[in-house]
């Protein structure tokens, strides 16, 4: 069977026995997970900074990982603002301030030699980016997929796994070469050169190409919402706060992430303690955020075909469980085999959300609800990847933070299994409805 084929008319209207074929949905996808691959990567390597940080100022791994926990704040914070300025102005307005945003903070946090300065320019600067880059594109590439969205969510998702399995070593390769500031810079400055041409490419929604979304027939109803006036969005963010799951899905969002933030953050300085080098340490990162690719790709297809709760809640599981392994690991085979392990069930953590999105909500614009679950996530990063130094500053162990990484990823598990059937929408006459 051919991989890709063009549709059958200047719409691209699917051929119903194909599930891939040439659509512009595709660049849009690949877009999306390059800005997000770029945008994240030093936060999701943070953990490599943290040692030459602490050595060059004297600086507590506390008050370090602090400006991490700020970053993630304020993406919390602006993240629902920011699904609400997808909705009314587009992604790729979002994706062009975000971009801006993104490589001033990363060249001020570059020339920053107090802790306030790293907490002004990548606490609130980069968090303030990453929320313009996380929240609105999801909800923007939602709207090019009539049919066939878990896979368009899988190749996305790829993005998430590729960003620090490159950056993660690169980042430890530069510091050890150029120092952390250095390292900054010229992040910024590659970092722009490559979004700048995205940036140009991109399409808010099929429409703007005169194309129909990915996977449509001639007997669809109409196109999916997007972009509506602000009394529609008003009235669907109205409708959708009543609903349980806009509630419970942030909390597993926040539970979920206080899981791997405190890995993402801390398996690198836990390595260093054990007598494992920069460079070998910032592979473990490389190894798990690798084998999460194939969970990243595969979940969303999963969760599209056999429902997202009961995939969700095995990759939650696997998630807390295969944390065990670090405590008493003092071989590095043992940490590698943690990586792979882990990597499973955190690239498969996330990508049943948007499956959950379209299966509750339709073809609403959820860019608000998207907004809303990025603020659990962010609160849930800020804490995971601030609490460890913190504990480990009054403690001298990382061990305890392990134990909260284990409980908040089993307490997700559990409280996946209480949302609500996927099998009818939540509110499906909300268009009709009086504000």
């Amino acid at each position: 069977m051919k991989v890709f084929h063009k549709g059958s008319s200047k719409n691209n209207i699917a051929d119903t026995n194909k599930t891939f074929y040439f659509h512009y949905a595709w660049v849009i996808v690949a877009i999306i997970a390059g800005m997000q691959m770029v945008g994240a990567s030093v936060r999701m390597a943070f953990g490599v900074f943290i040692e030459p940080m602490s050595e060059g100022f004297g600086w507590s791994h506390g008050s370090i990982t602090l400006s991490y926990a700020i970053s993630h704040v304020i993406s919390a914070l602006a993240s629902p603002w920011a699904g609400r300025f997808g909705d009314k102005h587009g992604a790729r307005r979002a994706m062009f301030l975000g971009c801006g945003l993104f490589v001033v903070g990363m060249i001020l946090t570059g020339m920053a030699t107090e802790l306030w300065q790293i907490y002004a320019s990548f606490g609130i600067l980069i968090g303030i980016s990453e929320a313009l880059f996380l929240v609105p594109l999801i909800p923007s590439a939602m709207i090019w997929f009539r049919r066939h969205l878990g896979w368009g969510m899988g190749v996305l998702m790829l993005g998430w796994g590729l960003g620090p399995a490159v950056s993660a070593p690169l980042m430890g390769f530069m510091i050890e070469r150029l120092g952390w500031q250095w390292t900054f810079w010229v992040t910024a400055g590659v970092s722009s050169i490559i979004m700048a041409p995205m940036i140009y490419f991109f399409r808010n929604k099929p429409s703007d190409m005169g194309l129909l979304p990915y996977g449509a027939i001639k007997n669809d109803g109409p196109e999916i919402v997007a972009n509506l006036d602000k009394d529609k969005v008003r009235v669907f963010t109205k409708y959708i706060s009543k609903t349980s799951a806009y509630w419970n899905m942030s909390s597993i969002h926040f539970l979920g992430c206080v899981g791997h933030a405190v890995i993402l953050v801390y398996l690198i300085p836990i390595a260093l303690h054990e007598g494992i080098s920069l460079v070998v340490a910032a592979s473990l990162l490389t190894v798990m955020s690798g084998v999460s690719i194939v969970t990243r790709l595969a979940t969303p297809v999963l969760a599209d075909k056999h429902g997202p709760k009961l995939v969700m809640f095995c990759f939650y599981f696997i998630q807390g469980v295969t944390v065990l392994m670090l405590f008493g690991a003092h071989e590095t085979y043992v940490f590698y085999l943690f990586a792979v392990s882990f990597g499973i069930g955190y690239g498969g953590e996330t990508g049943g959300f948007p499956i959950l999105n379209r299966k509750y909500y339709g073809y609403a614009p959820v860019g608000s609800a998207h907004g809303f679950q990025m603020l659990g996530a962010g609160l849930g990063m800020a804490l995971g990847g601030w609490i460890g130094g913190v504990l480990f500053d009054i403690y001298g162990t990382y061990d305890i933070a392990l134990a909260v990484s284990v409980l908040s990823s089993i307490a997700g598990a559990l409280s996946i299994l209480l949302l609500e059937s996927t099998n009818k929408l939540l509110i499906p006459d909300w268009e009709t409805s009086q504000a």
